[in-house]
């Protein structure tokens, strides 16, 4: 089981990652790109992981809390983690395709504003909301 400490340090990892693919995917030259489809693989990786690891630690054991509250706020923040999954996972297959058009392009750059905005919503939310309720409980 991962600690606190161990999941804050990899939020703050998925942040930092964040803030870098931000500016290469505003490069259309970039889409395949090698390296920036190697980082852009162990962004997902590192993503999917956190996610797997807050589903089998923090989450199911708020999930089963006595304050109704509290195992409804787990649900939630479980729930808005498989949309991200779903979107990212499709996102990440059309970032790494050679030849991508002038339209194609837009509409990534303006789907990796949404996506790394979402992860970036929940990653704070998380280190704000969810991990102070887990110290709570402990």
């Amino acid at each position: 089981m991962y600690s606190l400490d161990e999941l804050r340090k990899q939020n703050q990892d998925i942040a930092q990652l964040c803030e870098v693919l931000a500016v290469l995917m505003e490069n259309k030259s970039l889409h395949s790109n090698p390296y920036v489809c190697e980082l852009m693989n162990r962004f997902k990786e590192k993503v999917w992981m956190h996610l797997v690891f807050e589903d089998n630690t923090i989450y199911a054991e708020l999930a089963r809390h006595n304050d109704p509250a509290i195992a409804e706020t787990a649900r939630r923040f479980h729930d808005s983690a498989r949309e991200i999954k779903q979107r990212f996972s499709r996102y990440v297959k059309q970032w790494c395709r050679p030849k991508v058009g002038d339209d194609e392009h837009e509409e990534l750059v303006n789907e990796s504003r949404e996506i790394f905005g979402l992860i970036r919503e929940r990653v704070d939310y998380e280190d704000r909301h969810i991990f102070p309720l887990v110290e709570q409980q402990h």
